[in-house]
């Protein structure tokens, strides 16, 4: 019998684990938000890389979204920083958003993703 603590097992993912091919860590990346930017307001990474954005603000309720890759997270004032992950799939540049209004600057708040394409 199998005693579970909460973990979920995916079929597979033990063997995978054993074998030495896991997938790699993913690329952490701290960003602020605070009125009326992202810092860094450019990310940089490769295609098919995994990515993990800590996302804290530095001053009121902010959003983030990147479309592309179906991100789009509250960032609470003062509050706990909310990690966001996924997969940078697709190569190119994409716009980083605060989705929630935070002020008379808030249509200014962008950034960028860049993503590398993957070399060959």
């Amino acid at each position: 019998m199998l005693a579970t603590t909460g973990t979920l097992l995916v079929p597979g993912a033990l063997a995978a684990r054993q074998e030495g091919s896991s997938q790699p860590d993913p690329k952490i990346i701290e960003v602020t938000a605070r009125k009326f930017e992202f810092e860094p307001s450019r990310i940089e990474v490769e295609e098919g890389e995994r990515v993990r954005l800590i996302v804290h603000s530095a001053d009121s309720v902010h959003g983030i979204e990147i479309k592309k890759f179906r991100v789009s997270k509250l960032v609470p004032r003062g509050g706990k920083p909310v990690t966001i992950e996924f997969v940078a799939s697709t190569a190119g540049t994409f716009p980083i958003l605060c989705s929630e209004f935070c002020g008379d600057g808030h249509e200014d708040m962008k950034g960028a993703l860049v993503v590398r394409a993957k070399s060959k």
